[in-house]
């Protein structure tokens, strides 16, 4: 989205999650002009550390490059399991726990301190839903091909998926969101297609499909940045965030299940 006319806020939002989990960065234009803290925080199924990270937004008529915010106090609470976890900086705006381990069922809190400006959320880890396989079909758009995910939805509704693809060894900045509203309980097989374009490959093409399970709030987040990618709009809204007290950003807690394709 290129805004020439207007001064928004351009916010590179990193979901950095260790191990098997994708490092996911967006850029979108946010329709704000007051530099905001950017929080993105994941605890996955897959085995920690886990990361955290904090930045602030900048102006549109400045580089787009968001500050790294140091010296903040973070902590992430393991409710179920009472435990608290106080991380650690291991780079400029980047924090990693240390004794932390996501338990599907378990809820999790955040806590952020950052130069007195306190920010929290809260997120649950869904029940794992597993990636059975992946298989390409044709595109109705030209010669390329699209990447099909087969899963099966679990009987009990309220299911919501993130997929991340990476492709030849590169993060794709499409959005892929799901949820089980309209088709419950039954064997999914639907092409990727979300903001940012469907899942477009080609011969010899080798991609890698994570399916995120995701609570609610995170689904309202990247929904409703899936929207603003599809309209491409002037004045695009900001993303439903789950982190209080005015930040952007997401904390998220979600299981993980990959599957890698080359196409034929």
């Amino acid at each position: 989205m290129n805004l020439k006319n207007s001064l928004f806020l351009s916010a590179a939002i990193l979901g950095m999650v260790s191990f098997f989990s994708c490092r996911k960065v967006i850029s979108v234009n946010l329709n704000s002009t007051a530099p905001r803290y950017v929080i993105t925080g994941n605890i996955t199924d897959q085995p920690g550390p886990y990361l955290l990270s904090i930045t602030q937004s900048v102006n549109f008529s400045q580089d787009n490059i968001a500050p790294a915010v140091s010296g903040a106090t973070v902590v992430i609470t393991d409710i179920t399991g009472g435990l608290a976890d106080s991380l650690t900086e291991t780079s400029p705006g980047n924090y990693q726990t240390h004794t932390l381990v996501g338990a599907y069922g378990h809820q999790y809190h955040m806590y952020v301190n950052a130069a007195g400006n306190v920010f929290t959320a809260s997120s649950t880890m869904p029940q794992p839903v597993t990636l059975d396989s992946l298989y390409t079909q044709q595109s109705p758009f030209g010669k390329s091909f699209q990447i099909v995910p087969v899963y099966f939805d679990p009987i009990a509704k309220g299911n919501y998926y993130l997929f991340n693809e990476v492709k030849n060894d590169t993060e794709m900045s499409a959005i892929f969101t799901r949820n089980d509203q309209l088709i419950n309980g039954q064997l999914m097989k639907l092409p990727l297609e979300g903001g940012g374009g469907g899942s477009r490959v080609a011969d010899g093409d080798v991609v890698e499909i994570d399916l995120e399970c995701i609570d609610s709030p995170v689904y309202a987040y990247f929904s409703s940045l899936q929207q603003t990618k599809n309209q491409n709009s002037a004045t695009p809204a900001n993303p439903a965030t789950n982190i209080s007290n005015g930040a952007l950003g997401y904390f998220s807690a979600h299981t993980v299940s990959s599957k890698t394709i080359v196409v034929p």
